[in-house]
């Protein structure tokens, strides 16, 4: 359901973006700026964005940052200068990109920022999720399944206020638990960058730090939900791998 909702809001944004120029009969050139195309996420993304803007008859520059805020904001600026009519933004960190969507504004481009917002900017179109929804969602699937035991909390980036967001509907499901003494959160850490490889070295300390007595792993998406459980080398359907863990 999830996936069929990002497919309509990348359709969406391509259709909303082209709407807003279709009084010019040039091409328009979208710059799509990603914060990291290591993330199968975005490589997804990225395909159904492009492949509907190109159907629309729109070109697309697509720029990885890889997972580098100095990358991104001279890869916004390129873009620019390339004299893109519209800006695609997924930021890496949305705290420091003011100046540069001031330039992009002051050239006549319009800017939207995808998936996570863009703070203290003049942006013209905004498309995400109910993060704080979604993180409910989560955790409440995670507890039908481990109603009680040891839990380890896996944040997202922390430069990213979706993972902010995401951590504070997982605890309106936990807490109660928690005060219960039901649940017992054994650790909690913040994955930078969202990167698959960190969520793994972080589990594989914590699994140390607590003799292997983890009973269940909050983590706030897919990617580690796969690689969260070392020696796992396929996870099981619904983010499930030989424990039960939780992802969006």
């Amino acid at each position: 359901m999830i996936m069929k909702i990002k497919n309509l809001c990348l359709t969406l944004c391509a259709s909303l973006l082209l709407t807003s120029m279709a009084s010019g009969a040039k091409e328009v050139k979208i710059g799509m700026a990603i914060d990291d195309l290591r993330l199968e996420r975005w490589q997804k993304d990225r395909d159904i964005f492009v492949n509907k803007a190109e159907q629309l008859g729109a070109k697309v520059f697509v720029q990885s940052a890889n997972g580098n805020e100095e990358t991104q904001m001279s890869q916004i600026e390129n873009m620019i200068n390339r004299g893109v009519d519209v800006l695609v933004i997924i930021p890496y960190n949305g705290q420091v990109l003011s100046n540069v969507i001031k330039e992009a504004k002051q050239e006549g481009i319009k800017v939207l920022a995808y998936d996570r917002m863009i703070n203290n900017a003049d942006i013209d179109f905004y498309i995400s999720f109910d993060n704080e929804k979604v993180g409910e969602m989560q955790a409440q699937s995670l507890v039908n399944q481990v109603p009680q035991g040891n839990y380890f909390l896996m944040g997202g980036s922390p430069v990213d206020n979706n993972a902010k967001l995401f951590r504070a509907g997982q605890m309106k499901v936990l807490k109660p638990y928690i005060d219960e003494g039901k649940i017992k959160v054994v650790g909690d850490q913040w994955v930078d960058g969202w990167l698959p490889e960190n969520a793994l070295k972080i589990m594989e300390n914590a699994l140390t730090a607590n003799n292997n007595k983890v009973d269940a792993v909050v983590a706030s998406n897919d990617a580690h939900c796969r690689w969260c459980h070392p020696g796992t080398e396929r996870p099981g359907a619904g983010g499930q791998s030989g424990d039960f863990w939780s992802g969006c």
